[in-house]
């Protein structure tokens, strides 16, 4: 799980964990007046009730950290988040009868919480982001160079000093707003001059012998050196597709692909179960889905598609018809913004991704996984095929309801954005272990609640 949790964001949730436990240990002291023991104060329920209001925070997204506290409406969306947990804290206090928590404790913990909790957040932002940001230096002035610097500049963690080409034609030129400030063969004369604490090499060419030493010089004098795809799996959650290389894959741990217990073992349990338990809970709403479906139109309440699977086999995945009977009468397509092929039903239950609970029986027949990238039509990936490099690897482990690039992309319908999936996609089959299935799940839970991604 660790691996999954960048160490910035592990600093700013353990310091939730110490103050939203000290708002609730300050709670009884505040209303009554006297210092209690905290063993007296804090059991088994109280650390229920840190789960929740942590659980909260994440489905609102206060880690991360893209997102300041001066942000309009953080404060107000803080308070949302911490009222729904003690609306939640409170319930399953009562329901299960545990030891009660009075109106008022809930009020004054919550209260310490909101105060503590953004606080914190100012200090965080401060101490730990923009003071220190890391001064990185990018190899390569090229297309794979230019890329890497649009994602830094969105990032306020660090701070580009510039870029190193060999390319006669490029020295003293600006790319963008930075400087190209020499050669490799100056590296250690330009890390110590710009003080730079990372290095990523942008460069997908062959490289000379001499280019090797340098960085090898420069990395035991202390600067943290990357090769593109490692840099963006660590800092940016996904692998640069048009930036990798066959070397660098060749030479990738992949878990996702690995005979181990998790995949050849306990994933299918883990699938099968969520599904049998999905289909039994969603029951009643899939019942009111097809009534609802039925009564606005004619025809199907199911809608089969043929997607292409694991190793590049074909199966039937089953889905609630959103859309209009006459839909595809012109061929395949993708679904746009505001597709006037959706029905009044069909926005609705897209909106709520109802229209995906039947796949939970693909699951259970072994054509999906609860996580995995998503299957793509027959006819959209022979053409994607051609158009992206790696696309045929996503169908290296079986398909999913949801996926990593489900939770980290918004829908897409064009080429662009089928690139910008794989890339997470890609992340995923590599790091796929039962922590980061958990993870997803989790951010799943988000995007349904928040309506994320839904055409």
């Amino acid at each position: 799980m660790m691996k999954f949790i960048p160490a910035k964001q592990m600093v700013l949730l353990m310091g939730d964990i110490v103050l939203i436990t000290l708002s609730i240990y300050l709670a009884p002291v505040l209303r009554f007046g006297v210092i209690i023991d905290p063993s007296l104060v804090f059991g088994a329920s109280d650390t229920v009730a840190v789960i929740i209001y942590l659980f909260s925070n994440y489905i609102f997204d206060f880690y991360n950290l893209s997102i300041k506290p001066l942000k309009p409406g953080f404060i107000l969306q803080f308070l949302l988040a911490v009222l729904i947990a003690n609306f939640v804290i409170a319930s399953f206090f009562y329901l299960f009868h545990l030891r009660p928590y009075s109106t008022i404790l809930l009020v004054i913990s919550g209260s310490s919480v909101i105060v503590l909790s953004i606080l914190w957040r100012f200090a965080f932002i401060s101490l730990f982001v923009d003071v220190f940001p890391r001064n990185v230096l990018i190899i390569g002035a090229g297309a794979s160079g230019l890329s890497l610097c649009e994602m830094l500049q969105a990032r306020h963690d660090f701070k580009i000093a510039g870029f190193v080409d060999d390319d006669p034609g490029k020295q003293d030129s600006r790319i963008g707003n930075y400087s190209v400030l020499g050669i490799t063969r100056d590296l250690k004369k330009i890390t110590e001059e710009y003080k730079v604490d990372l290095i990523v090499v942008a460069v997908t060419v062959k490289r000379s012998v001499e280019f090797f030493q340098k960085l090898v010089e420069v990395k035991f004098s202390g600067v943290d050196v990357y090769e593109m795809p490692t840099f963006y799996e660590e800092y940016f959650e996904m692998i640069p597709v048009l930036h990798t290389t066959n070397m660098w894959l060749g030479f990738a741990d992949i878990s996702g692909v690995k005979r181990n217990i998790y995949n050849t073992k306990l994933k299918k349990i883990f699938d099968k179960t969520i599904a049998v338990i999905g289909l039994a809970i969603a029951s009643p709403f899939m019942l009111l889905t097809m009534i609802f479906i039925k009564l606005e139109s004619q025809g199907e309440v199911f809608y089969r598609q043929t997607r292409v699977g694991w190793d590049e086999k074909e199966f039937n995945l089953i889905k609630f018809r959103s859309m209009k009977i006459d839909a595809e009468k012109n061929g395949a397509v993708w679904a746009e913004v505001n597709d006037s092929r959706v029905t009044r039903v069909g926005k609705i239950i897209r909106l709520l991704r109802f229209d995906e609970l039947p796949q939970l029986w693909n699951v259970l027949k072994g054509d999906m996984s609860f996580v995995g990238p998503r299957p793509e039509r027959p006819e959209f990936v022979e053409k994607l095929k051609q158009e992206i490099p790696f696309y045929g690897l996503r169908h290296a482990i079986r398909p999913g309801i949801t996926g990593w690039a489900q939770v980290n992309y918004p829908y897409g319908a064009t080429v662009k954005d089928a690139l910008a999936k794989l890339e997470y996609d890609l992340y995923y089959i590599k790091n796929a272990i039962l922590p980061l299935d958990l993870i997803i799940i989790i951010k799943t839970i988000r995007t349904v609640l928040f309506g994320k991604g839904a055409r």
